[in-house]
């Protein structure tokens, strides 16, 4: 097992629909569905009243008739759900179950159209799509209940980077040679046993090869579409079909060569990493790669890979479990 895409059966108890108490602003509450409409207003006999509710269904539904409270949507319902999951699972029998599932992908799969705290499949979509908020909360805290520090820890490195005809060519061999050395250091010093690669030429590529050929890590391929390589050269074909057979996991977004399917492919990509990669010409500031790192890293450590210094720096990110303000 990779993924767990969805929280029912043995895996309930990760729903906040599961009937498993939790806390929030000192009040505890009959589930966590329960705790998270309470916060979405400030009026206390409204939050009374969303306590009493029998089902966290019917919490669901009252919590969307309260008043809601300033800034919820940007930030406030964010902090809220990491104090609600950070309270439900101080249970230890719960603690445990959590910490049991390693570093398995968490993924709120559903079929109620939620992309902001799951995926789902939307039509004309070969895959699930979406933010995954509940899952990222899931595993960040997992990583702390485990005594582990969520900034260093990461168990999946994604890339994004340039094609490589925009790459000047003499520096193809250096970002190569650069791409292994960080393999081999993530797994080393940061338990990093998967590479998710988005499948295309240049970057994409040589970080796949990176991956598959350091010991103790597996790749993950995320293809934008269907036919991706149907307009490369026949050695890149070759090297992409090569490359799918290896990987450990296959992920297909669209059927043609649609933007949609670009930006959701970059999405799940990098939604699904601890940590990613960035290999980059800083004078180009538009296009794939700028869009990828301004949209989808912005809570994740970048190792960027300056192909104009030939240098490697880290930003660690906001720091936070949080999406920024």
């Amino acid at each position: 097992m990779k993924v767990i895409d969805c929280f029912r059966d043995e895996f309930d108890f990760l729903s906040n629909f599961s009937q498993y108490p939790a806390a929030y602003d000192g009040v505890e509450y009959r589930s966590g569905e329960h705790a998270f409409a309470a916060a979405k207003t400030l009026d206390r006999d409204q939050r009374a009243a969303i306590a009493l509710a029998h089902t966290a269904g019917a919490a669901k539904a009252a919590g969307r008739r309260v008043q809601l409270r300033p800034d919820w949507d940007r930030r406030v319902r964010f902090e809220a759900m990491r104090e609600i999951l950070a309270s439900k699972f101080t249970a230890p029998a719960l603690a445990t179950r959590l910490t049991a599932t390693g570093d398995l992908l968490l993924i709120e799969g559903n079929t109620w159209r939620d992309g902001t705290w799951g995926r789902w499949q939307r039509p004309g979509f070969l895959t699930a799509t979406g933010g995954n908020e509940l899952g990222w909360l899931l595993m960040r805290t997992r990583t702390r209940l485990r005594g582990l520090d969520p900034a260093v820890h990461w168990p999946r490195a994604a890339l994004t980077g340039h094609r490589e005809h925009l790459l000047a060519p003499d520096t193809h061999a250096w970002v190569r040679d650069e791409l292994a050395r960080i393999a081999r250091k993530l797994c080393a010093e940061h338990a990093t046993t998967v590479g998710c690669s988005g499948m295309a030429t240049g970057a994409d590529t040589w970080w796949a090869e990176a991956v598959e050929q350091a010991d103790g890590m597996s790749l993950w391929a995320y293809r934008p579409f269907s036919g991706q390589s149907d307009r490369w050269s026949a050695s890149q074909q070759d090297d992409h079909r090569r490359l799918l057979d290896a990987a450990a996991r296959v992920v297909t977004v669209g059927t043609t060569a649609e933007k949609r399917f670009l930006f959701a492919r970059n999405e799940i990509l990098i939604g699904d990493a601890d940590v990613v990669i960035a290999v980059r010409d800083r004078r180009i500031t538009s296009g794939g790669t700028v869009a990828a790192l301004a949209y989808n890293a912005r809570r994740r450590p970048v190792i960027t890979l300056d192909v104009i210094t030939r240098r490697t720096s880290i930003d660690m990110g906001i720091g936070s479990d949080l999406p920024a303000s």
